[in-house]
């Protein structure tokens, strides 16, 4: 019987990640500092446990005997980037050293990280990226882990594989750094303010080729990654079936909502919505929202950084598509079908 483990369960990528594998007929623990969704299943288990704390991870490794994949959804950022590698590192090491230490079926252990193995964050990058590309330079936590995990790897019998998506799309809670979640908060302010759309960012961003990955494309391709054999100890990109640039999907977005689409004139995100944190509770009270706080939403910050990358971003995804895994999202129905869910869930009016 497969019984996975989700670390990170209650955040963008867990959540889509636990819900895909119930549909899927999994068993299903999953593990997250506080417990904030309404998930609920006769297959599924919330066990609370900070994974930065070495005996709570101890304590729980009883409960999760019967682990067949873990797939690791969890990390620590937002932080200096130092602290940011010996956290990241840190989790992990507690997860495979701790939480599985009782494990007697594990067969696999699954990784999320991204497009900054590439050094999509630091500047332009050899694009189209791809798997076996070196190495950036200088330091990123993403090398550390994996590096760590075939290290525990070599002592053991499972197997391993990573997943690199890039602007992770799907809705959640809880979770501000979420591009999805951002900008159905940004237009909707604009509407209720009767503000132009305008788009927070560089023109090279606006004109700049990028792509996205839907949350639950992403859920897909793990549990695909994992439980293919001939997936073993691999690292996959994974992205929707296209590329896309902002100047041609902001309009649509605008659309949707309703509104008036501008390019960009210089100012960021955080300086137009400064003190927008009142407004949105007026509206969530006006609308009957079921999220008043804005910052569950969305981030600002994390938006101001999306939308000034004046680079091309782009993975090849040839490599998954020759190991077996074909699906693919068009980016414009990820974004558009992620804000009429928000809209069904009463967080967007």
């Amino acid at each position: 019987m497969k019984t996975a483990l989700v670390i990170g369960s209650e955040g963008l990528v867990g959540a889509h990640l636990v819900e895909r594998l119930l549909e899927d007929g999994w068993f299903v623990k999953g593990i997250a500092r506080k417990i904030t969704s309404t998930q609920s299943h006769p297959r599924y288990e919330h066990i609370p446990c900070d994974i930065l704390n070495t005996s709570q991870c101890s304590e729980i490794a009883d409960q999760l005997i019967n682990t067949t994949h873990v797939f690791y959804a969890a990390r620590a950022g937002h932080v200096e980037a130092d602290v940011e590698i010996k956290l990241n590192l840190e989790m992990l090491r507690n997860v495979l050293d701790q939480v599985l230490s009782m494990s007697n079926c594990l067969s696999h252990v699954s990784l999320v990280h991204g497009t900054k193995w590439y050094g999509s964050h630091l500047g332009s990058f050899r694009t189209p990226a791809v798997e076996d590309h070196d190495r950036h330079s200088g330091k990123n936590w993403y090398f550390d882990q994996l590096d760590l995990l075939c290290s525990r790897q070599s002592e053991r019998d499972w197997t391993w594989s990573t997943v690199r998506p890039h602007i992770v799309c799907g809705v959640s809670v809880g979770y501000p750094y979420n591009c999805l979640t951002t900008l159905a908060v940004y237009a909707t302010l604009c509407r209720e303010l009767d503000q132009p759309f305008i788009f927070p960012g560089s023109q090279g961003a606006f004109d700049a080729i990028t792509q996205a990955t839907d949350a639950s494309l992403l859920a897909q391709a793990q549990i695909w990654a994992a439980t293919d054999p001939g997936c073993k100890n691999e690292n996959f990109n994974v992205i929707n079936g296209d590329y896309f640039r902002w100047s041609q999907l902001w309009p649509v977005i605008a659309g949707w909502f309703g509104i008036q689409s501008v390019g960009p004139n210089g100012t960021s995100l955080t300086t137009m919505m400064m003190g927008a944190e009142k407004k949105w509770e007026h509206i969530s009270l006006a609308h009957g929202l079921l999220e008043p706080r804005l910052s569950a939403l969305a981030s600002w910050s994390f938006g101001d950084f999306l939308f000034n990358t004046h680079w091309d971003v782009m993975s090849s995804t040839l490599k998954s598509r020759q190991y077996g895994f074909s699906r693919t999202v068009g980016t414009e129905e990820s974004f558009l079908s992620g804000f009429e869910r928000m809209r069904s869930m009463r967080l967007i009016p």
